[in-house]
């Protein structure tokens, strides 16, 4: 029965049809062939599937036996929560051990603290088998030893799947795996980097729009008075006064809204993509705004400038 979300093999034909080559599938009913029953890496899976199995029993134990322990000062909740501390402890050992189990070196850490964790947790359990009277000693001594069995079943499948490396394969190995590393960390810090830059140009933007609108039409308040200007052969009475000044206003794109900080970004930030320089008086110039203003907006549209190169 064909699986829902497993895709059905398809083979691809090539035709030509009228003239024209075409490219179309079709399913592929040919059978793959069965690979040879593989003995070794079924006992291997039988191996490691007792020794999850015997940790799980050994962890599940050692919970119960330390919790009836530190029950006798704590809460049960409590007791039995920090109970599974002790073995949930080494068997986060034998996980780092198997994700290093290429590289010798750094395997020996979780390795002895494993063997460490697992002592400490045996003579727990010996301990709370102490409490119960003159047979707890053998109860506890048998339950700390079906942990150490768990461990131990674990250590001889670990034995079987460790392949020991050359030292030039495993500083090999560890070269590349550093490699690797310092790549995925210079990028988690370039997308963080770009995450932090992209928040404060959006906070920035956003303290622009709290601000009250400002004016962006320069205002000529200063006029001096006009003068009369008479030529040499014109009567007193003809003058013609000076014109007056005329007041230059700022362009405003759009005339049904006013300007908003952020079409002032946005108008040196095209400026800035077509490689002018323009600095805080320039920009002033340029929005006809304050240079105090003026400087706000010129680092908001570098620093979305900086994020789109």
């Amino acid at each position: 029965m064909p699986s829902l979300f497993r895709r059905a093999p398809t083979q691809t034909v090539t035709e030509n049809v009228n003239g024209v080559t075409v490219d179309y599938e079709i399913p592929d009913t040919t059978t793959p062939p069965r690979l040879p029953f593989n003995l070794d890496a079924t006992l291997r899976r039988l191996l490691f599937t007792f020794a999850i199995t015997m940790t799980a029993g050994a962890i599940l134990w050692g919970t119960v036996a330390i919790g009836g322990m530190l029950q006798l000062l704590a809460p049960a909740w409590a007791a039995y929560l920090v109970a599974g501390v002790f073995d949930a402890g080494w068997a986060a050992c034998l996980i780092a051990e198997w994700l290093l189990r290429y590289d010798s070196t750094r395997a020996q850490a979780p390795r002895n603290a494993g063997v460490a964790m697992l002592v400490v947790s045996m003579a727990a359990i010996i301990t709370h088998g102490s409490l119960a009277g003159s047979w707890g000693w053998i109860v506890g001594i048998v339950g700390a030893l079906v942990t150490a069995a768990a461990k131990g079943v674990w250590a001889i499948g670990m034995h079987t799947i460790r392949i020991k490396l050359d030292p030039k394969y495993e500083a090999y190995l560890r070269t590349l795996q550093q490699q690797t590393g310092t790549e995925q960390a210079l990028a988690l810090g370039e997308r963080d980097r770009m995450l932090t830059q992209a928040r404060t140009v959006a906070l920035r933007l956003a303290l622009e729009a709290r601000r009250p609108a400002e004016t962006t039409v320069d205002q000529i308040t200063d006029h001096p008075e006009s003068t009369p200007v008479q030529a040499p052969d014109q009567p007193v009475n003809q003058v013609d006064p000076t014109p007056e000044p005329v007041l230059v206003q700022a362009a405003v794109h759009g005339a049904a809204r006013p300007v908003q900080p952020e079409d002032q970004v946005t108008e040196l930030l095209r400026r800035l993509k077509l490689g002018e320089h323009i600095t805080k008086k320039g920009a002033a110039e340029i929005l006809g705004v304050p240079e105090s203003t003026a400087y706000r907006r010129l680092a908001a549209a570098q620093s979305l400038l900086r994020q789109y190169n």
